[in-house]
């Protein structure tokens, strides 16, 4: 990729995510922790050394989720490098009432829960916790 197509991805993902900042702000907390979602306004987000943007669309009775996750930009990079992108696109169909997960390799989740009637998702990020029972098998 050459110096002006690095130049122009970034400005485009750049343009993104401020929109989805602005939809995220105006969208604000339900919940402690849950936020909620619209279709087509998009919301963003941090999660460990990734940034997600997230949107969906309704579509008879589905969520059909779309999630982006990108490596956030390395604020130590010298100011006159343009840091390089990787982002990746899942994408998921939930039905109304239920939930889907996304982990990430540094022990976080992405929970998100379509509405019964599909018009509205809520996401929240967690932590995942490993345990190990103490009881033994016999």
């Amino acid at each position: 990729m050459n110096f002006v197509n690095k130049i122009v991805a970034a400005t485009a993902l750049t343009g993104v995510l401020a929109v989805a900042n602005i939809g995220s702000v105006q969208a604000g907390d339900s919940s402690p922790g849950w936020k909620p979602m619209k279709p087509l306004f998009a919301i963003s987000f941090d999660v460990g050394r990734k940034h997600v943007l997230s949107y969906f669309l309704s579509k008879n009775g589905l969520c059909d989720l779309t999630i982006l996750v990108a490596d956030r930009p390395n604020e130590a990079a010298e100011s006159h490098k343009i840091p390089a992108l990787a982002t990746a696109r899942f994408k998921a169909e939930i039905d109304g009432g239920k939930s889907a997960h996304l982990d990430t390799t540094e022990g976080k989740s992405l929970e998100y829960v379509c509405a019964a009637d599909a018009q509205a998702m809520s996401v929240r990020q967690v932590n995942q916790v490993a345990w190990a029972s103490s009881a033994r098998a016999k």
